[in-house]
């Protein structure tokens, strides 16, 4: 699954979106090109890099950086200050996620892929798997250090730091306030007697809606009551947590939301649910923090609230989507690379990439930024992502969407929750086995 990073505006240093993930996968180990030797510069950068001691980058190196289109006009014009103070020229090629990992398997070995890529952490097994990324290595201890934890976790992978984090995208629930008014949203209980009391199924207006079919927006209702997707932080496939009792508990209390939400899961789709709450039809919406930015320029007035308190009493834990630069193995100036990774990671960089493009640094205390500090919605998914969690990045994962969302579906319209999570774990083993034959 996963929320693309369809942003818009915001996402922090969690947010995680999504959602939706995953992307190719090749089993085919790919050689690595040779790393250069790393030599430590005499004077820092003044104005990006923030080392005491720079990497030095190869006589006559030039670099090729690929990202979406949603992060191209940051880095068309962070390259023009990386080139003014170091003389490395920058070329900027706009290519989806899903597409670099794609070209990578025959452009990296032709000598024309990317010199750096940008990532979606759940992507990093594929990556790491397939030969085409570099350890952060020379930074390795500068992004231990200044980027948040769950951060750094997501683009490690078997214990080596691999991405230079940029920022990190999750979800919460988005609020019409001239509908919701003064009703209280403090807990699950809350949201659905404001649904009771404001929907209107027949004129199509409703108090509440969220993605019902789809891991990543739904894990709430698994880790709010013990459930999980691997053990040991999602690093342990032969530890699989979706059918335990508390996924149980957590999928029987989400199949009662269908009360206010009387849907087939098709008819929630992200495009139903964005044009219903633009249209004022919908009161709360459970989206991705990437949407803040469109959802701040609407007619009423519209704000962001955390995921409230279940009716355990349990605070639920969302997913989140990090997204990092990565160094290619490929590329003939891995130490310019390295640099131009970390330069545009730096905190300066990543405050004018939160101007300009809406996503919410991964560094720490990026939080008291002015910029960030005095957007409401901003506030808010800051402390949704104090209470997230990243994907797993492991290439087992690409065996969970599929069977985890069919089991949500004949869960959502009635079927046995309990046989229906049990088929869907055992569905999950059997393709993480066809996967690593």
């Amino acid at each position: 699954m996963l929320k693309r990073s369809v942003i818009t505006s915001l996402v922090f240093t969690l947010v995680l979106v999504l959602a939706a993930c995953g992307s190719g996968n090749n089993n085919e180990k790919q050689t690595p090109a040779p790393t250069a030797t790393e030599t430590p510069s005499a004077s820092p950068s003044s104005a990006g890099v923030e080392s005491a001691g720079d990497i030095e980058p190869e006589p006559g190196a030039k670099l090729l950086v690929w990202d979406g289109k949603d992060g191209v006009p940051f880095l068309k014009e962070i390259a023009k200050q990386f080139t003014a103070e170091y003389g490395i020229p920058v070329e900027v090629q706009e290519q989806g996620g899903p597409e670099q990992l794609e070209k990578m398997k025959t452009d990296g070995q032709a000598g024309t892929a990317a010199d750096i890529l940008t990532q979606p952490h759940n992507d990093l097994g594929n990556a790491v798997k397939s030969g085409f990324v570099l350890p952060n290595d020379y930074y390795e201890e500068q992004t231990r250090e200044e980027f948040i934890q769950p951060a750094v976790d997501a683009v490690t992978n078997n214990g080596v730091l691999y991405g230079y984090p940029r920022n990190m995208e999750t979800y919460a629930l988005f609020v019409n306030k001239d509908l919701v008014k003064d009703a209280p949203l403090n807990t699950w209980d809350d949201i659905i007697a404001f649904a009771k009391s404001f929907n209107d199924i027949k004129n199509n207006k409703y108090g509440y809606m969220s993605r019902l079919d789809t891991l990543y927006f739904l894990y709430p209702f698994f880790s709010g009551y013990g459930g999980y997707v691997f053990g040991n932080n999602g690093t342990n496939p032969d530890d699989i947590g979706l059918n335990n009792e508390g996924s149980v508990e957590g999928m029987k209390f989400f199949r009662t939301l269908k009360e206010i939400l009387p849907m087939a899961p098709a008819d929630a789709s992200d495009d139903i649910k964005t044009s219903l709450f633009q249209d004022g039809k919908l009161a709360i919406n459970l989206d991705g923090v990437w949407n803040i930015g469109n959802f701040s320029k609407l007619g009423f007035n519209a704000t962001m609230i955390p995921l409230p308190t279940l009716p355990n009493g349990k605070t639920p834990i969302s997913f989140a989507g990090v997204k990092a630069y990565y160094v290619s193995a490929y590329s003939k100036y891995p130490n310019a690379a390295k640099l131009f990774a970390r330069y545009v990671t730096s905190k300066d960089a990543l405050l004018k990439n939160f101007e300009m493009s809406g996503f919410i640094p991964a560094r720490k205390g990026m939080a008291e930024e002015s910029a960030i500090k005095n957007n409401e919605m901003v506030v808010s998914a800051l402390k949704q992502l104090e209470n997230s969690m990243p994907m797993p990045s492991i290439i087992e994962m690409n065996s969970v969407w599929v069977p985890i969302q069919q089991a949500m579906e004949l869960i959502w319209n009635g079927g046995d929750v309990k046989a229906s999570l049990d088929k869907a774990v055992d569905d999950i083993r059997i393709g993480i086995s066809t996967q690593n034959d």
